[in-house]
């Protein structure tokens, strides 16, 4: 499962990598300084605050977006008290669950996301001499994963929070080395299969072709 990932572009960045890898412009409901100080950390464990991206439209999620910011660990709508009360490991979602499980069933049929991010970590070696691997694209390009949301009241506080969708991985796959789960990458025709909540999102439940994801520093070969 992924505990930690990488997110450094600002704002005004993710706006142009958006536009160019995903052909969708940005809306700030509260103006242009909405996320001018980049209220998100640029190293996220969970319970951090995060970037995640949700259609503007739901009925056409792919014209525009709308960044914000939220606890990546998502606080479910049973939860009653304050979202720092919520202690369960909801940052990563289980694929084969989230149509069933309470915590995120609600959410996969309304309230899907996009999750941008620089790089994904993990680490391999033995307990106490682990060597961290920020996993990206080969190409260079930012991660794209697909994610949930939710927005939680407690009296007068409201917290956004989501989560990232995990899958098996295969046997061939970059990322089998390290865990046998990852992240479910997305491209421009993935995101707007699975940001259309009345599509059929089986087919992006698979790891993105072979040499799509390198490891630095590169994982070690088993003798």
């Amino acid at each position: 499962m992924c505990n930690l990932y990488t997110n450094n572009p600002n704002i005004a960045e993710w706006a142009e990598i958006v536009r160019d890898h995903m052909g969708v412009d940005f809306i700030l409901s509260a103006g242009p300084d909405t996320l001018a100080n980049q209220p998100w950390a640029a190293t996220v464990y969970p319970k951090y605050q995060g970037l995640f991206f949700r259609p503007a439209d739901p009925r056409a999620p792919m014209t525009a977006w709308e960044p914000a910011v939220g606890r990546w660990g998502i606080v479910p709508f049973f939860h009653k008290g304050p979202a720092k009360g919520w202690k369960f490991p909801t940052n990563n979602c289980r694929s084969e669950e989230m149509h069933a499980k309470a915590s995120f069933r609600d959410a996969l049929r309304t309230r899907r996301c996009v999750i941008p991010a620089t790089a994904i970590c993990e680490w391999t070696g033995p307990k106490g001499k682990m060597t961290r691997h920020a996993i990206t694209r080969a190409d260079g390009t930012p991660l794209f994963l697909a994610g949930l949301w939710a927005s939680h009241t407690h009296e007068d506080e409201r917290t956004e929070s989501y989560t990232m969708v995990m899958q098996d991985t295969q046997p061939g796959d970059d990322m089998h080395g390290f865990h046998n789960r990852q992240p479910v990458v997305l491209d421009r025709a993935g995101a707007a299969v699975w940001l259309d909540t009345g599509a059929d999102y089986a087919p992006l439940l698979k790891g993105p072709p072979g040499g799509t994801l390198v490891a630095d520093p590169p994982q070690p070969v088993a003798a």
